[in-house]
């Protein structure tokens, strides 16, 4: 369109410089040569004189006035012409845009993959639109698609339901019905890292199971109430043990913590009545609330050496728990841990020692050397009543109160001394006791009932 345009205004512009050179030359101002420079001169004086007359006049002779009207003609036409086919071009550009819009936007609903920045596009080379997209678009769709994580899949084959993730495995349920079961390293081609909560509870059939060393978790309640385990192998990896994890597995008989674990969890081995044989890590810090109790037949000597806090009721009921050494970094002891624990027969409070609480070591009746060094301010209730092999007891000066029944009932103690520092002592503290004489700061308070009857008292 442009071509034939610009075609017409040249050839108009050529046709009117000839016809212009003709007029000239038959004028005589063109191919005229001077006879001299005078005649020069003249001629041009006069040819300036006609070119001024004619301006003067306004107007062109009539052969230059006739070329330049078809010139304007012809060029009025061009404009004509280049105007309509440049609406006819428009028109034909606005229907192809429209076409192409329609063409993507149905793409679009039916395609199952995106375009992405770099694949070739069918419309690329007809609709100028493709050149207009934004690359910085395309590139932050990609860097979003590339950098999405990999959703876990929910699976299950034959023995369990577990759940793949990019780089392994976690086991949420045992669905077999072995007697003897290899728990595998991998699944679908991943490491077994956890075994999730209450994956392995209540089973009426496994009697021994074996977990791979690439278990690092085990959650809540995984083998809670399966009532014919005998014995677990635990992974030399694991680290974390749930709460109940061997709760109510009363025939379980024997099991090795390994290194790594720091904490029994609450009530792990409650209720496990045939447990023999117990292995501590010496990493463990706390024994949380009835991690053993009534665990009655287990055989267990000592405490791990880094164990701080042992938690309300966690070994109550040990009866057959014999133990001969205790940890020297122990700091807390709470209600009823050590109740009924009657094997026990020394126990060796250590200076770190800071906090018991009621009924420790009642019923502990065992006992027959108590030591208790600097650190304990506060004897509290009941902590060892009922303990009648205790002969002897001698408190240290950080012992400020001594409550209610601390002693009450033990039978055998024959001898007590109590320091200076010592402002409290509670009812029947010392209930029941034989020791005939003691001696107590004056400003300590004491009812009538905290010694035994009889007893001669005297002041610091």
């Amino acid at each position: 369109m442009e071509k034939l345009f610009w075609g017409m205004v040249g050839g108009c512009t050529v046709a009117f410089a000839i016809l212009l050179g003709m007029y000239l030359n038959k004028t005589g101002v063109i191919g005229a040569e001077p006879e001299t420079s005078t005649e020069v001169v003249s001629e041009t004086s006069t040819e300036t004189e006609t070119g001024e007359e004619l301006l003067a006049d306004g107007e062109f002779p009539s052969e230059i006035q006739s070329l330049i009207e078809d010139s304007q003609d012809n060029y009025a036409q061009a404009m004509q012409v280049f105007e309509d086919e440049s609406s006819a071009a428009a028109s034909r550009e606005a229907a192809e845009a429209q076409r192409t819009t329609t063409g993507v936007s149905s793409s679009a609903g039916t395609s199952d993959s995106p375009r992405t920045n770099g694949s070739v596009d069918g419309n690329r080379n007809g609709s100028h639109d493709y050149f207009l997209e934004s690359p910085t678009e395309e590139e932050s769709e990609s860097e979003e698609s590339s950098t999405e994580e990999v959703k876990p899949e929910e699976k299950k084959n034959s023995e369990y339901e577990y759940t793949l993730y990019q780089d392994h495995v976690s086991i949420k349920k045992y669905v077999g019905s072995a007697a003897t079961l290899d728990v595998p390293e991998t699944i679908d081609g991943q490491p077994v890292t956890e075994i999730r909560d209450s994956a392995f509870a209540s089973s009426k059939t496994l009697v021994r199971v074996s977990l791979p060393d690439t278990v690092e978790k085990l959650g809540k309640n995984v083998f809670k109430s399966s009532e014919l385990l005998v014995d677990v192998t635990l992974p030399d990896r694991l680290t974390e043990m749930g709460e109940g994890v061997f709760d109510s597995c009363s025939k379980l008989a024997r099991i090795t913590i390994p290194d790594g674990v720091t904490k029994i969890g609450k009530k792990a081995f409650n209720e496990c009545t045939d447990l023999k044989t117990v292995r501590l890590t010496s990493d463990i810090e706390i024994i949380e609330e009835q991690a053993f109790n009534n665990c009655s037949k287990m055989e267990m000597t000592r405490l791990p050496s880094s164990l701080k806090r042992v938690e309300k009721e966690a070994f109550t009921g040990c009866t057959a728990m014999a133990l001969e050494r205790w940890p020297n970094e122990l700091e807390f002891i709470g209600e009823s841990a050590f109740e009924g624990c009657t094997a026990i027969t020394d126990v060796r409070l250590p200076g770190t020692m800071q906090t018991m609480i009621d009924n420790a070591f009642q019923g502990c009746t065992g006992i027959k050397t108590l030591e208790i060094r600097s650190g304990l301010e506060a004897i509290p209730e009941a902590a060892f009543s009922g303990c009648t092999g205790i002969t002897e007891v001698t408190f240290p000066k950080s012992v400020i109160s001594i409550g209610d029944s601390a002693f009450n009932g033990c039978t055998a103690l024959a001898t007590v001394s109590i320091p200076k520092n010592t402002l409290s002592i509670g009812a029947s503290a010392f209930a029941n006791a034989v020791f005939k004489e003691v001696t107590i700061n004056s400003r300590c308070s004491y009812q009538t009932s905290s010694f035994p009857e009889g007893i001669k008292i005297e002041n610091y």
